[in-house]
């Protein structure tokens, strides 16, 4: 386990190293210094995540493109259409690595 332990280190140094991960975390940055912009950013997410995972939504389309125009005056800031695309992308990186590692070992998990 001692070996897995070091490995589970270095890679959340490389990640933490990662140009993903420093950009994310810079935009980031840049929004959290405007309150009131922040807190917009977070309403769509949670939003834009709810719609995402409920199993209810007849016209994901629709709903989601109503999102987009509930939130347009944001979503026309730069910062902010950066922040958005660069967490995807690094939620896309994680996402990858433990996809990569869960298709990889033999775990039972039909349960689910």
């Amino acid at each position: 386990m001692r070996r897995i332990d070091e490995l589970k280190r270095e890679i959340i140094k490389e990640i933490l190293h990662s140009e993903e991960y420093k950009e994310y975390r810079r935009l980031q940055n840049e929004i959290n210094r405007q309150p009131d912009l922040k807190r917009q950013v977070d309403e769509f997410r949670m939003k834009n995540f709810e719609l995402q995972n409920s199993s209810d939504v007849p016209d994901m389309y629709s709903a989601m493109e109503s999102l987009n125009e509930q939130y347009a005056d944001m979503r026309n800031q730069d910062v902010v259409n950066r922040y958005l695309m660069t967490e995807i992308t690094f939620c896309r990186l994680v996402r990858d690595v433990c996809k990569d590692i869960m298709d990889s070992i033999d775990i039972e998990l039909d349960f689910l």
